[in-house]
């Protein structure tokens, strides 16, 4: 790593700023997705609105704001915006795809295997961390400086690793009938990860300068950090108001066995 690199040059205030925002994106968008593990409907809703929370807040914004400390001695920090909206969709997508990979179409009754339930885990928690990591890549290739930056292909594999265990960490919470305050020490556990990525990811990013190179034509860090606080909150208050509006377990429990028990005279009826 090049000696004029910086990663806190703005205080270590931002690595907790980050993990906060991580944990509050993890807990919200796993409880979205086990709210559609037994909603009656709408549960494609409850995923997207899960990988909203988890790949656009707990990654892509945590990420964003420990960029904001990111500064290199004799150059000026730029970003390109399409790298860092790009950088966002996949983190949401990549989400969202590990989501559904884990949550099977097939009826609650069914009960598959637990083979079959460990294989598809871990399916989609490999989806899923590879495609968070292709979203931090984006994030990184998006700093442009008076020089040129490359990337450490080893620590982005670091990144990776990271990113998958945290990934299986999600789906796992996201499918097992854990407590709430469970649920709230897991969310804090996998917040570490989107830290830990940007870490790695830092660490593997490397800058060779050029006395001779104009600023960059990007936009500087605050430019893009508005914005991504801005768009992250509005992206994280749509679940959290569906998740307060929406019933409970037991309530959605007890409307699916009413809904099947009327289904049930009906048909007999008709016979």
């Amino acid at each position: 790593m090049s000696d004029e690199v910086h990663h806190l040059s703005m205080g270590i205030w931002v690595v907790f700023l980050a993990l906060a925002t991580a944990a509050i994106g993890s807990y919200v968008g796993i409880a979205c997705a086990r709210r559609a593990a037994y909603a009656a409907s709408r549960q494609r809703l409850w995923m997207l609105l899960a990988a909203l929370a988890i790949g656009g807040t707990a990654f892509w914004l945590s990420n964003i704001v420990t960029m904001a400390g990111f500064s290199v001695d004799g150059s000026a920090i730029r970003f390109d915006s399409t790298r860092v909206v790009a950088s966002l969709f996949l983190c949401m997508a990549a989400a969202l795809v590990g989501l559904l990979i884990s949550t099977p179409r097939e009826a609650v009754e069914s009960r598959p295997s637990t083979d079959a339930v460990i294989v598809r885990l871990m399916s989609a928690a490999v989806v899923m961390g590879l495609g968070l990591t292709l979203g931090y890549y984006f994030a990184m290739k998006a700093i442009e400086v008076q020089g040129r930056t490359y990337m450490d292909g080893a620590l982005i594999a670091v990144a990776a690793v990271i990113a998958v265990l945290a990934s299986l960490g999600v789906l796992w919470m996201a499918s097992a009938d854990v407590s709430r305050p469970v649920l709230a020490g897991g969310s804090l556990a996998v917040a570490v990860a989107p830290v830990l990525m940007h870490m790695a990811m830092m660490a593997a990013l490397r800058v060779r300068l050029d006395p001779t190179a104009t600023i960059p034509a990007g936009s500087e860090v605050f430019a893009i950090l508005f914005p991504a606080f801005v768009v992250s909150m509005l992206i994280l208050i749509v679940p959290i108001v569906a998740l307060l509006m929406a019933p409970d377990r037991a309530t959605a429990e007890l409307e699916a066995q009413a809904q099947a028990w009327v289904q049930q005279e009906a048909q007999q009826r008709q016979h």
